[in-house]
């Protein structure tokens, strides 16, 4: 990060108060210096989680969720860094310009910010024409559809006219260029460099980021059935349609407040659920589910309801879908419809109660994995269960999903545990190291040592220099370890201050950060009295490492009781400096 992209995110925190933040998706309470509540990312009705304004920390008890202000945005919007920087940057009015700025990624932005600006001269355009008269036909089919006018005017509907040049004349008049239009993906370009409308005579549905910024279009034909009955924009610097998913934006809240999100194929589908009161509902677009859409949907809501058709390409994707959910810690739950029903003919014909009773008797995620299994191969059925314990983000989650795979597929838990353990020993490499295995270390406890010197560290970052005369960076033994002291020396320059560490941990550091100053930490005003503890222990490492030294030499250099004298006495003065360490201490 430059120099000035951390002022920057200095700035936002100085502007952006966490706590105003959080308590937008979070009914929180005072308890002492911090605020709490259930956890908004997992499922919890005990008051695990925990806001502490004067640091901008965050930290779940439960399900070690961890991090600042970014953190936060980021996992209840399903962001990345970039995206939650960018967002926030915005709101709290902070430049993110760098002082040596990349051409090219200034030129990015810049053209996403003209992306934008056309995409709501679109917007505007589409609407406009389902209002005018040349909209009659498309406003016919939406009333023949029984679609709600609150619904259409929520989500913002509009009709591209049947001509080759309705869109691209519109965004000419607003002062932009074809070439353009076409980079956005709002245009298409002819065989001779010609743009053109790619959306002629469709009903259109706007396709919102989480910011309600218009990103991409989708369209139904309306007559013409000889056309594609849905096209959508091409993927763009705006769009990625395995990032997104339809209908998210208008309906964040009610999955935030839910925990649970209702996901479908189709526009039309995603509408109809909405208009029967389902407001948590949102839609893949246009392809099978992917990680990045459960990654989105895991920052609003804990559970989801995949609905799919019942035959067998919508079994092959429902199972695809509730492997992806479950390895990412989502419950989900499997709705299959009846052969040649949809979503929206459902709730037309049918109404609400076939929904309802299609949800009652729906197989939880795991049980339909189950099922699935059960009809192939036991070798296949048993590569799946490796490859998808494997594949589990949450270590905590191993030992349900294991049993309950294992007895409903009648096969040998200890086996298939023994067999992951080896996989997972060859894949990780050597102890201490970066990575997967250096990450959970963290949580591991195997060198008690480590861990208690970087616990108080991180409870009191300003002690480094302390740790540091004492000898304490050269007995770490973990790679882990050695990289957490790092990362708090780099502090340095800005004088140790929480935020200033904070803003340089990876999520496991977070956890571990959180951990040490909230769930772990011993009264206040307690570090005088926990520096002589950790002080006393780092000097019976040092001596320890400097006596089996000696032994060691003193092997090495005797022969037949021809010992070196000084080896000798330095080892006696060792031993006699352990002992005087160890009455002390009791």
């Amino acid at each position: 990060m430059s120099a000035d992209r951390a002022s920057a995110t200095r700035e936002i925190k100085a502007r952006l108060n966490i706590l105003d933040l959080v308590k937008r998706y979070v009914d929180l309470r005072r308890a002492g210096n911090r605020w709490v509540a259930p956890c908004p990312f997992h499922q919890e009705t005990k008051p695990s989680f925990s806001v502490n304004e004067e640091e901008g920390f965050f930290y779940c008890f439960g399900c070690q969720a961890a991090g600042d202000i970014f953190d936060f945005y980021g996992r209840i919007n399903g962001l990345d860094f970039r995206e939650s920087l960018e967002q926030l940057a915005e709101e709290a009015g902070v430049s993110l310009d760098d002082a040596r700025p990349d051409p090219k990624a200034s030129a990015e932005r810049d053209f996403k910010k003209t992306a934008l600006r056309m995409y709501e001269t679109a917007r505007s355009h589409f609407r406009r024409n389902l209002a005018a008269e040349a909209g009659r036909d498309c406003r016919a089919y939406l009333e023949g559809r029984k679609l709600a006018p609150e619904l259409i005017e929520a989500f913002e509907l509009g009709w591209s006219l049947p001509e080759w040049r309705g869109l691209s004349d519109a965004l000419r008049r607003a002062g932009f260029t074809p070439r353009q239009g076409v980079e956005a993906g709002l245009l298409a370009a002819g065989d001779k460099g010609n743009a053109y409308d790619r959306f002629r005579g469709r009903l259109i549905f706007p396709i919102k980021n989480l910011s309600g910024q218009v990103i991409a279009f989708g369209g139904r034909i309306i007559g013409g059935e000889d056309a594609a009955k849905y096209i959508n924009s091409t993927d763009s610097p705006l769009y990625k349609k395995g990032d997104n998913l339809y209908g998210l934006f208008q309906a964040r809240r009610a999955i935030s407040v839910k925990k649970s999100a209702i996901l479908t194929e189709g526009y039309m589908d995603v509408l109809r659920l909405h208009q029967f009161g389902y407001a948590n509902a949102c839609g893949v677009l246009g392809t099978a589910l992917t990680p990045e859409q459960v990654r989105r949907l895991a920052g609003f809501c804990s559970e989801l309801e995949l609905i799919f058709d019942g035959d067998a390409p919508g079994r092959k994707a429902a199972f695809k879908a509730c492997e992806m959910a479950l390895s990412k810690g989502l419950a989900c739950k499997v709705v299959l419809l009846p052969e040649k029903e949809d979503i929206d003919s459902l709730l037309q014909e049918k109404g609400a109660e076939a929904f309802e009773n299609l949800r009652r008797f729906a197989p939880e995620g795991l049980d339909f994995c189950i099922r699935t299994l059960s009809g192939q191969a036991p070798r296949e059925a048993l590569d799946w269960v490796k490859r998808f314990l494997a594949s589990v983000e949450q270590p905590e989650l191993l030992s349900r999903y294991a049993s309950r795979l294992c007895r409903g597929l009648d096969l040998d838990e200890r086996q298939v545990r023994a067999g992951l353990q080896s996989s997972s020993s060859a894949s990780s490499g050597g102890a201490g190291r970066s990575g997967p295995e250096g990450a959970s270390a963290i949580n591991s406890g195997r060198d008690v040592f480590d861990r208690e010197v970087l616990k108080f560290l991180l409870r009191y970052p300003s002690s480094l220099p302390a740790l540091r005369d004492a000898g304490a960076l050269l007995l770490l033994r973990q790679g882990w370890a050695v990289s957490l002291w790092e990362k708090v020396a780099a502090c340095a320059p800005e004088g140790f201050h929480p935020e200033a560490v904070l803003r340089r941990l990876n999520d496991r550091e977070k956890e571990f950060w959180g951990r040490s100053r909230v769930m772990e930490a011993p009264p206040p005003d307690y570090q005088a009295e926990e520096l002589a503890d950790i002080l006393a222990m780092i000097a019976r490492r040092c001596h320890e490492q400097q006596a089996g030294a000696c032994m060691q030499a003193l092997r090495q250099s005797g022969g037949k009781g021809d010992y070196d004298m000084d080896l000798l006495k330095a080892l006696n003065e060792t031993l006699i400096r352990q002992r005087t360490i160890g009455s002390s201490d009791g």
